[in-house]
Formats: structure tokens, sequence, C-alpha cells
């Protein structure tokens, strides 16, 4: 009895090591809404559409984590719809390891409001002390344009200049390559920035990739 006991003790602890750590945007959706876009877990993921970037998004062209672009104001018409241009970073080492923005397919996600001393818990998507969703496969594609679909991973974090949750979680930002992939007009060119608006994912929507749910 006393060596059952202890195996269940030590099984319930093992469980309690082994439990995930979730990042600030999987708790932020997660009490929201009750559910997470694409999460592993079935009865957390929500059975909606992928987040959507109404506004401009732009490649990122300078260090990503020392970003800091200005905000719009527009309220989130969906639940993942981001407010802000989603710019192009510039590569380097970045959150997840070294990576070339100009020959790499890529994004990054939001790294925080914490910037001076980032820990796990204060991770957006992702932070330089938590990289479980480095490497993870993004759909993407220009809002409404199904045409325009990419599959890409996580490259890096960004800060965004963003503060919060809304509208941290839900910006994303582009490798150059990335960004050229979507065929930019001379005017996206020239303002750097992809017009119109980015739909994007993890790729676990219907729980068939569980391997790239978002934590």
């Amino acid at each position: 009895m006393r060596a059952t006991t202890s195996a269940i003790f030590l099984a319930i602890s093992l469980s309690a090591v082994k439990a995930t750590v979730h990042t600030v945007c999987y708790n932020y959706f997660l009490q929201k809404d009750g559910c997470v876009f694409s999460a592993a877990a079935a009865n957390q993921r929500c059975p909606a559409p992928p987040k959507e970037h109404p506004a401009e998004v732009q490649a990122f062209a300078l260090n990503s984590t020392a970003q800091k672009v200005k905000r719009s104001v527009n309220k989130l018409e969906r639940r993942y719809d981001t407010t802000a241009p989603s710019f192009a970073i510039g590569g380097g080492n970045g959150t997840c390891g070294f990576y070339n923005s100009v020959n790499q397919l890529g994004v990054c996600l939001w790294n925080g409001a914490e910037q001076n001393n980032p820990t796990i818990k204060t991770a957006g998507w992702l932070n330089g002390a938590k990289t479980s969703n480095c490497g993870k496969r993004i759909y993407i594609q220009r809002k409404g344009q199904p045409n325009t679909v990419q599959f890409v991973k996580v490259l890096d974090s960004c800060y965004f200049g963003a503060t919060s949750p809304d509208p941290g979680c839900f910006d994303i930002g582009l490798t150059i390559k990335l960004f050229n992939a979507f065929n930019p007009t001379p005017e996206e060119q020239r303002d750097g920035v992809i017009k119109g608006g980015i739909t994007w994912d993890f790729n676990n929507l219907h729980g068939l990739s569980p391997q790239q749910a978002p934590v």
C-alpha cells in the first residue's frame, strides 16, 4: 500500500514538473475567450477563424528586438486582428537563434511588455527566456487572398511598441524574403509595409499538427 501511494505521488509530481508553462498571449486568449486558436489540447482549442491583421504589415528591417513601432488606435474587429503595420526584420542573432532575413521566410511575434527584465512569465508569444514557440510553423496570407498563403517559421520576437496583449498578441513582423513573397506593390515597396491586412495563425487550426501548436 505504501509503495502504491508513493508511486501515485511520484506520478503526480512528475506530471506537475512537466506541466506546460503557457505564454502571456496563450493565457490572455484562454482567459478572454475560453479557448486559444490552434491549441494542442482539444478542450482549449477554438473552432474559430485564424487571426487577421487588417492594417498595413511591414517587413522587419532593423534589429527586431529593439523595434518600437507606433500603434494604431483602431479597435480589433476579430480576436486575432492586428492593428498596426507588420514590418520587415533585419535578421542576425534573434530570440530563436541566427537567421538571414533576406534569404529565409519567417516571422517575428510579440515578446511581451516587459523589456528590461524579461522572464518566462512575461513572454508575449515568446522571448529570450521562453522560446517554446520558436520554429513553430505559421500559416500566413494576405487578408482575403488564400492564393497568397505561405507556411513559414517563427524566427524571432519583436516588441512592436505594445505594452499589453491587446494589441501585442495580434501583431506579426515579416522577414524581408517573406515581405517580397507577397509581391508588394510599388507603393508597398516604397512604404515598406504590406497594406490591406494579413491573416495568420499557428498551423494547427484543426488539431492535425499538434507539434505546431502555440504554448
